[in-house]
């Protein structure tokens, strides 16, 4: 028998956690002295009291372990409690290499720079919101501002007629990326509380929620606003996230024709980790000139005709000869023509010969390309973007004005949204 001092010693439990355990019926002493009232132990309950110790460590709380003790469980029980505390550990897991991957980011940043980034980013939860909206098109980011003003009047004064009072605050929606050329199709919203009647015009409609979302805010005018985005862009590819929806600005503070210094705009972008840590780097390559065969769309791709188009063409693929090794894929755009882009989806081949009824036979030249890894099928649109709007305007080149094209390698599975594409883009040295 041993006093509980000297069980403490042994065990190396202190005695305040023995008493306790005492208290609540976990470890109940052998015997109590009547007169003393010490407390005795004997050998025969370490063993429980590591067992004790063990799940407690695991992660299980005291109460659970009463339970488990007392048999109280049926096995199929205690294997959901060992995977749910499982589940646990690997989420809490994954949030600390998070948060030492953030880490490492920012000394890399403020090593680079020698400061303090100028911009702070957060994930953070965006809940769904009901808006009334107004579609337009910019015809570039600098020119903006005018068709911003008269949709966002329209939007505003259709929401008052409607005995709105105090509807949140303006929001512009850039759906997609701006190819050269071409207009940029954006929305321009108010918040609110709750639905309106729509007209012809205006839609109203709730916007989607995520769980996460990269925010940052901009102090300051629509000029420098580039600055925000691109550390929200390095940020995102930094922390290995992926945008998944459309960019969102949110004008907090804003009075049209007051002091541009005191403007309050918070960008969103809805993100989502990228499976293994995967981090969307780009890298320079050189291509000899190659040849596609397969099936042509030429328009605007308004209605899907191009994802159509590759339903139609993936099944003829056996009819193709002369094909390269290998079952990589090509989505091919050759040019812009008025009437709209012309896109191939086609194999690559040695030669240009026994071209199946239906399609055509295209040469791409040999050319200078940046190329971006892109995950999922939905994510191609937000990969052009970084390449136009981030990536080109920081780096040494620009658009070479030959045909881009996304890549599908061998192990490409179009209904797995965390595939990996990759995005080859036409590129030239800036004129010095």
């Amino acid at each position: 028998m041993f006093r509980i001092g000297d069980f403490s010693k042994l065990s190396r439990v202190s005695v305040k956690t023995l008493r306790y355990y005492d208290e609540i019926g976990l470890l109940k002493p052998t015997g109590i002295d009547r007169f003393t009232r010490y407390r005795y132990y004997s050998l025969d309950q370490l063993p429980l009291l590591y067992r004790i110790l063990g799940l407690k460590e695991l992660g299980f709380s005291l109460g659970q372990i009463a339970q488990l003790l007392e048999g109280r469980l049926e096995i199929e029980q205690l294997r959901r409690m060992l995977k749910a505390r499982r589940n646990e550990i690997e989420l809490l897991m994954e949030q600390h290499s998070e948060q030492l991957q953030r880490l490492d980011a920012r000394l890399a940043q403020i090593e680079q720079e020698g400061r303090m980034p100028e911009y702070e980013i957060v994930i953070k939860k965006v809940d769904p919101q009901w808006v009334a909206s107004v579609r337009g098109e910019i015809p570039n980011y600098d020119g903006s501002g005018p068709v911003f003003d008269r949709l966002f009047d329209e939007v505003y004064g259709y929401v008052y007629s409607q005995g709105v009072r105090n509807p949140g605050c303006g929001l512009a929606i850039y759906h997609d990326i701006q190819m050269e050329g071409e207009s940029l199709p954006v929305e321009a919203a108010a918040q609110l509380s709750e639905p309106i009647p729509a007209s012809s015009r205006v839609q109203v409609y709730q916007l989607p929620g995520y769980v996460n979302t990269a925010c940052v805010v901009h102090h300051g005018p629509f000029t420098t606003i580039n600055k925000a985005y691109q550390a929200l862009a390095a940020w995102t590819q930094e922390n290995a996230y992926r945008a998944i929806g459309p960019t969102r600005e949110y004008y907090l503070r804003y009075d049209r024709g007051g002091d541009q210094n005191q403007f309050l705009t918070e960008i969103q972008f809805p993100v989502k980790k990228l499976i293994g840590g995967v981090k969307m780097e780009a890298k320079i390559v050189h291509l000899d000139k190659f040849m596609v065969v397969g099936m042509q769309y030429i328009g605007k791709n308004e209605q899907g005709e191009i994802g159509k188009m590759w339903g139609e063409f993936i099944p003829r693929i056996p009819e193709i000869r002369h094909t390269r090794e290998g079952d990589e894929s090509y989505g091919v755009c050759i040019d812009s023509p008025e009437d709209g882009m012309e896109y191939i989806a086609g194999l690559p081949v040695t030669e240009m010969a026994d071209i199946p009824h239906g399609m055509i036979c295209k040469e791409v030249p040999a050319q200078d390309y940046v190329v971006f890894p892109s995950q999922g099928l939905d994510q191609i649109g937000a990969t052009y973007r970084r390449i136009l709007k981030e990536w080109l305007p920081e780096s040494a080149y620009e658009a070479a004005g030959g045909p881009d094209f996304e890549y599908y390698p061998p192990e490409f599975n179009p209904d797995d949204p965390d595939t990996i594409l990759y995005i080859y883009f036409p590129i030239k040295k800036k004129a010095s």
